[in-house]
């Protein structure tokens, strides 16, 4: 009775929320309130299970390529939208995709789900699979030291009922799995030659020195080559040429992990080449490098998080003739990592918006890269742009943090997370 009180609330507190313009976590956040077995009691009985994605970076990436490759195996597919990985963005995905009952029809859930949320929500909802994306330097406001962000995922993991998948290119979950007694893990391997490619950093935090590893952790798949936003990945000793959402390593790593993963939950009848064949059509998801049109002109937003996904996002970068808008708010709390990232990949910069603008012009400017114009106002900023662009007829590439990104987005009128076509 409590479960069908906090759907039906959820629901109406879901279409007022999207009467005044977007979705929200409120509705969530009420109906945990009502029944706060929420979670458990719509996810905990699905066929397959339940498979968690965390992790400092690609954790939406990942979730959707997960997704996608278990749908490719014939599964219904239950997922929480990018972003609303914390308890009550979650419950809104479920009020807002289940039954009157809280029943959600689906074979396996597929959840994004925040570091240091992860414990909290493993407690109540056993997932059957854990996927690990890296350990990086990431919201220190947050979380103080990637090393803290390690405890919480190796709590994570620890409540995994079937088996972990951790990207074994980085030197911290591999320490974590040394921890994970009794727990099944298998990791995603990337040959030498790529990895080498790589600057330290991009990927991963610098390890912690725990000494050497004493457990042998079987390899689901590996990735043998990236190039231009394709990759070589091996999976069961067969091997598939897989067309990535983006171009970088990262995109690699986040594919073979789905296509790890998936194979791991059907077992034997894993199909990889209708797999690598549908998330080659997979769309990038939004902020991620997604490409929105605009009013006549096309921009690729791409989210700098922080120093680690913004220098792999300067390395991947291929076109240094896009004109650069860079949009940075108090959503960064501390921008002062910026001062830490190599800008060798800009040139020039067209427009700096946001009201930590004047941060980005200082250290701009310190490097010598040349700034047209600081215009802390975005809806200006943006009328602006897209002006330049139509008469330059040049694309554009939007750097910028999450807040910025989900308001320039909704200036241009996608309320929807992806439905920037």
């Amino acid at each position: 009775m409590k479960l069908l009180l906090a759907v039906v609330v959820g629901r109406m507190a879901m279409l007022l929320a999207r009467l005044r313009g977007g979705g929200s976590a409120i509705p969530g956040r009420v109906a945990l309130m009502i029944e706060p077995r929420l979670l458990e009691m719509s996810l905990g009985a699905l066929k397959f299970g339940v498979i968690f994605v965390s992790g400092s970076n690609g954790k939406s990436t990942t979730t959707a390529l997960v997704s996608a490759a278990l749908s490719s195996q014939g599964l219904k597919v239950f997922s929480n939208p990018s972003g609303g990985n914390l308890p009550q963005g979650i419950a809104s995905a479920v009020i807002g995709k289940s039954t009157i009952r809280g029943t959600v029809a689906a074979d396996i859930a597929v959840l994004e789900v925040d570091e240091a949320y992860g414990p909290l929500i493993a407690s109540y909802l056993a997932p059957s699979w854990v996927v690990l994306t890296n350990v990086q330097i990431d919201q220190l406001n947050r979380f103080f030291e990637p090393e803290r962000v390690l405890r919480m995922l190796s709590e994570t993991a620890a409540f995994a009922t079937r088996g972990v998948v951790i990207n074994g290119s980085d030197s911290n979950l591999l320490h974590l799995a040394e921890g994970l007694e009794g727990t099944e893990v298998s990791k995603v391997d990337v040959a030498h030659d790529v990895l080498s490619k790589w600057p330290t950093g991009a990927l991963a935090a610098p390890s912690y020195g725990r000494g050497e590893l004493q457990r042998d952790i079987r390899v689901a798949a590996k990735v043998i080559q990236e190039d231009l936003g394709v990759a070589q990945i091996e999976v069961s000793n067969q091997l598939s040429r897989v067309k990535l959402p983006g171009n970088g390593l990262h995109f690699a790593i986040d594919t073979a992990l789905a296509l790890a993963v998936t194979c791991e939950v059907v077992g034997d009848s894993f199909d990889l080449g209708l797999a690598s064949e549908v998330l080659a059509s997979q769309e990038t998801i939004f902020g991620r490098g997604e490409v929105v049109s605009y009013q006549g002109v096309e921009i690729r937003i791409v989210m700098m998080k922080n120093p680690s996904s913004m220098r792999a996002n300067l390395i991947a970068m291929d076109s240094p003739e896009t004109a650069i808008w860079i949009a940075m708010d108090e959503g960064t709390p501390d921008p002062s990592w910026i001062y830490d990232i190599d800008l060798g990949k800009i040139s020039e910069v067209r427009v700096i918006s946001g009201s930590r603008a004047w941060h980005w012009a200082v250290r701009l400017t310190y490097s010598g890269i040349p700034v047209a114009a600081v215009v802390t106002d975005s809806r200006k900023a943006l009328k602006d742009y897209v002006e330049f662009l139509r008469t330059t007829g040049k694309s554009g590439i939007l750097l910028t943090n999450y807040e910025q990104m989900m308001a320039i987005r909704k200036l241009m009128g996608f309320l929807e997370m992806g439905s920037g076509k």
